[in-house]
């Protein structure tokens, strides 16, 4: 097995792992794929200075990895005054099957959909971003959510089910 072939293996093995944990520990959720993209680009290096059969416990090495990429994320995040825009996407993508299956104004409405939540969501602050995030994007529960962030599973619950309630009710008064 070459270097690519055991770096895309790994990856499949521990991404859904090591993303929420990335998510849940920064400060903003779209500095979370720059992160990951650094803690893989460092597994990959390490594969190609180490060999195929240098890593026995990926889990383990990649939450090493994700430490020190936190750890200088944040060093050097105190450092610099940094203003951020409105986040970055997610980065999620249609399969090309499901964009031809579109229509120009189905697809309109779904990005004005999905371009207010956003906004909606960067309103309600960071821990409910992460909780949608981790919530929508990675399947986890809720109790797993509540031990990833550190807080109470009935917390979770909470700004979780009154902010999709928010949502709904906005879009219930924008279709009447």
């Amino acid at each position: 097995m070459d270097v690519e072939e055991q770096f895309r293996k790994l990856y499949e093995e521990t991404y859904s792992t090591i993303a929420p944990m990335v998510i849940a520990r920064c400060r903003q959720t779209a500095d979370a794929g720059d992160i990951l993209q650094e803690v893989y680009l460092e597994l990959y290096r390490i594969l190609q200075r180490r060999g195929v059969n240098y890593v026995k416990e990926p889990e383990a090495l990649l939450k090493r990895l994700v430490q020190q990429k936190l750890f200088r994320y944040y060093r050097t995040l105190a450092r610099r005054q940094e203003v951020y825009a409105s986040p970055a996407e997610d980065g999620t993508e249609a399969e090309t099957a499901d964009i031809h299956a579109l229509s120009v104004e189905e697809m309109t409405a779904d990005r004005e959909v999905l371009d207010w939540v956003n906004r909606y969501l960067t309103v309600k602050g960071e821990t409910v971003r992460k909780i949608f995030h981790l919530y929508y994007r990675f399947g986890m529960t809720a109790p797993e959510i509540a031990a990833l962030l550190g807080r109470s599973e009935a917390d979770v619950k909470n700004k979780l089910y009154r902010t999709l309630k928010e949502i709904r009710e906005h879009w219930k008064g924008v279709e009447s």
